[in-house]
């Protein structure tokens, strides 16, 4: 769900006027010091600009902090701010050991933004008039230099202040791929009307002739003004820096930058006005669709008067994030180290190790029953938006559990899905076949508490007893289900699931096991416009409820030759329970799709390798779908080239942990296999 949250941090601050010299490096380029990064030089050659114009001999400055780690997972980009330094980044604990970004345990990549003094500059180009550059092209010269010339496909974490947040937000949206964390401080996804003010103040005071002495002297002085009129807010001002002498206090402001100085200030004015993720992006709704919000998290100052902070709640209502507020007078001088940086280093740092759960749970309340979902999310997501798969268990199974004994969550981590695990109606009860109370969980199909049918009864008459649901109040002599509103419940998830940023809700696909297979038939008859393709695993309909869907819907129908939980040639199990056949299921569905030739062979090189017996209706109706069924003929009631035998599936992970505190914990179900009845199922549903 969308979080935008105001959290407020609370924090003395820290009182000094160190701040009056660190107002030099917003000008100006410091020099190295001797415990940085060396300052390293990048030849892009040209730089096409957004404009159409391009910077020739392009170069692009940086410095490299601390230690990559082996795999290279500790990479994290650190753009500039305004007319700021790679240099001052170090200086101001930006970067450093124990500093917002903590060199001691990642490599912090500086990279100086076009227009700075350092990288190519109006004060540092001889080929004309330095063209205007954008944010976007800022973000694109860094890219290149991370990958043309660092050799790097991506990296851990693009973390940047004032307009390093700009860039750090034009890298989300440029290459959202390219880094698993996006941490804008006191930046703005675009400005709003008292930030198009400001900009136009500076834009013209910037533009005065700066070879004509008076006009020269006259942008100094309001550039210096500017500063203190909007960097801090008024009572920090004036308990600050004025003191007994206010002209001192203002030389301090203005300082003493070049002409050269102004001109590459005017260069990041430009940029900044320009500045709006939404530009030149039409259909911007579903560009954010297609992004991952719990990579972002933005910080913002709750009184700072140079960027204005709410777009940055506008846009986490969009996309999902958390935005936290900094309270304090300090306005945009809030991450620096006499403000509130000591409060900002645990916010970023917690974030940056933040390890995602395997599984995020989600509830949904209705008709006074609240009922649980967990979803998973690839590992190295994409930012196009993920098929989603719909998993549904298997009698007394549980959602958490049903992820573990199947290793499910490893194939989409492999193949790039997220997949989402219902949890069925559950109770504790005693079994006709074993002692003590025991979890219970089910789906209503609409069809197993409703026989018989004419077609015949679920079961004889001698059947083995299951407990009977408290939410049915009694069941008949064959019924078993729960009685609740499931039909209801996945159309819930799939409703709330495809209006997801990350979720591609025209390739959703219901993968049922067992009873949560017949759930799976039941939802894809009667609603098979909302989901692209179903699999169903060792399950039939009772007799009489056979279905298929009213569009062309694909199916993929796996069971296993020696069954006897659910039986596949429509006589009674052992234990006294009746299916309709496979054949007859599979046809009746293929009837529905419009299958009108006979089945025929169907293999692949997995099937072969698993010896699965399988048939096809082929090219079936204006879709040209298949209808598969295959058999797998010696196993039992288990999907065995998937199953983790030793994991049971009523265990919990620690995601469903305190929802059902009688279950046991999952252990962990280890390596990846490199081959899975999974492999077979979604190269099938994929294709739609």
């Amino acid at each position: 769900m969308p979080l935008a949250m105001r959290q407020s941090i609370s924090g003395a601050l820290k009182k000094g006027h160190a701040l009056l010299a660190l107002l030099i490096m917003v000008l100006v380029v410091v020099p190295l010091a001797a415990n940085s990064g060396e300052l390293q030089v990048a030849d892009l050659g040209d730089c096409k600009l957004e404009s159409g114009e391009q910077i020739t001999n392009c170069l692009v400055t940086y410095r490299v902090f601390g230690k990559r780690n082996a795999d290279e997972s500790n990479i994290v980009l650190m753009p500039t701010w305004v007319n700021g330094s790679s240099q001052a980044l170090a200086d101001s604990n930006y970067l450093g050991p124990l500093g917002i970004v903590d060199t001691d345990r990642y490599q912090v990549i500086a990279i100086d933004a076009l227009g700075n003094g350092s990288s190519s500059s109006p004060s540092n180009h001889d080929q004309g008039a330095f063209p205007v550059v954008s944010i976007r092209d800022m973000v694109t010269s860094q890219h290149r230099l991370l990958t043309e010339h660092l050799g790097l496909s991506r990296i851990h974490a693009v973390v940047g202040a004032s307009m390093g947040a700009y860039q750090t937000y034009e890298w989300l949206m440029m290459y959202p791929d390219f880094a698993d964390r996006f941490v804008p401080i006191e930046g703005t996804p675009w400005s709003t009307f008292y930030g198009y003010l400001r900009d136009q103040l500076q834009l013209a005071t910037l533009k005065l002739d700066l070879e004509d002495p008076k006009q020269f002297e006259a942008a100094k002085s309001i550039a210096g003004a500017m500063k203190g009129l909007v960097y801090w807010t008024p009572d920090y001002v004036n308990r600050e820096m004025g003191g007994d002498n206010f002209e001192a206090a203002y030389e301090a402001l203005v300082g003493s930058p070049s002409a050269d100085d102004l001109r590459n200030a005017l260069a990041h004015r430009q940029a900044i006005a320009t500045h709006d993720i939404r530009r030149d992006r039409p259909d911007f709704p579903s560009t954010v669709r297609a992004l991952s919000g719990r990579k972002v998290l933005a910080v913002v100052y709750e009184e700072d008067l140079t960027v204005n902070p709410e777009p940055n709640w506008e846009f986490a209502s969009m996309l999902g994030f958390e935005v936290i507020e900094v309270p304090g007078d300090c306005g945009h001088f809030g991450p620096n180290p006499e403000c509130y940086q000591d409060q900002l280093i645990p916010i970023v740092s917690d974030f940056l190790a933040l390890e995602f759960p395997e599984m995020e749970r989600h509830t949904l309340a209705g008709k006074g029953v609240t009922r649980e979902y967990f979803l998973h999310i690839p590992r190295q997501a994409s930012s196009a938006p993920l098929p989603l798969v719909i998993a549904l268990h298997g009698w007394s199974s549980t959602a958490t559990g049903f992820s573990r004994a199947y290793g499910l969550n490893s194939h989409a981590d492999d193949n790039g899905y997220a997949i989402a695990y219902l949890q069925g109606s559950s109770f504790y009860s005693p079994l006709a076949w074993d002692e003590g109370l025991h979890f219970v969980s089910s789906w209503n199909d609409e069809a197993s508490n409703l026989t018989p049918t004419p077609a015949g009864p679920h079961c004889t008459a001698d059947r083995v007893a299951y407990p009977c649901p408290p939410d049915c109040g009694s069941c008949n002599h064959c019924g078993w289900t729960s009685c609740g509103d499931d039909v209801g419940f996945v159309d819930d998830v799939i409703t709330e699931l495809s209006q997801r940023a990350d979720i591609d809700e025209e390739r959703i696909y219901l993968f049922g096991n067992s009873n949560g297979a017949t759930m799976a038939q039941r939802y894809a008859c009667g609603n098979s416009s909302r989901v692209a393709a179903v699999v169903l695993s060792l399950s039939q309909m009772p007799p009489g409820y056979t279905c298929g869907p009213a569009n062309a819907l694909p199916m993929f129908h796996y069971y296993a030759g020696r069954d006897d939980g659910v039986g596949h040639d429509g006589t009674a199990t052992s234990d006294g329970w009746i299916y309709s056949s496979a054949a007859d299921n599979t046809r009746v569905w293929a009837e529905h799709v419009g299958c009108s030739n006979p089945p025929q062979l169907w293999q692949s090189d997995l099937t072969d390798q698993f010896g699965w017996e399988c048939s096809a209706y082929r090219d079936c109706g204006s879709e040209n779908v298949d209808v598969v069924s295959c058999k797998d003929p010696d196993q039992h009631h288990e999907l065995g080239e998937q199953r983790i035998s030793w994991i049971p599936a009523n265990c919990v992970t620690a995601s469903q942990a305190d929802s059902l505190p009688g279950q046991p914990l999952c252990p962990d179900n280890g390596s990846v296999r490199p081959q899975s009845a999974m492999d077979v199922f979604w190269e099938f549903v994929s294709q739609y």
